[in-house]
């Protein structure tokens, strides 16, 4: 398995399982909030995306980053995959920082 994709899926696998035994205050931190709630901060743009609701949604997930993730690392390399995936978290993270508090 290429080593950024193996390094996202330790990262997502480790970081859920430490959640699961620090419980609720984890997720007041690092889950994304609306920008405007008062519990926004800068770091939840890219935190938000090492969370998971559960084991189904972490598995979903993983098999996707596993499925496409690899594959895309094998054809534009380590580097291009890695800020292909970071500038995704952060544009999704944005859209949904900022539509959330939309009328």
């Amino acid at each position: 398995m290429p080593p950024i994709t193996q390094g996202l899926l330790i990262a997502n696998v480790l970081i859920f399982f430490f959640g699961q035994q620090i419980g609720p205050n984890i997720i007041g931190l690092f889950a994304l909030w609306p920008w405007d709630s008062g519990l926004f901060r800068p770091w939840q743009l890219l935190t938000y995306a090492f969370l998971h609701g559960g084991m189904a949604h972490l598995a979903f997930n993983m098999f996707g980053l596993w499925m496409f993730g690899a594959e895309l690392e094998r054809v534009w390399g380590p580097r291009r995959m890695l800020q292909f995936y970071l500038v995704s978290v952060l544009v999704a993270g944005f859209g949904k920082s900022t539509m959330a508090s939309s009328p």
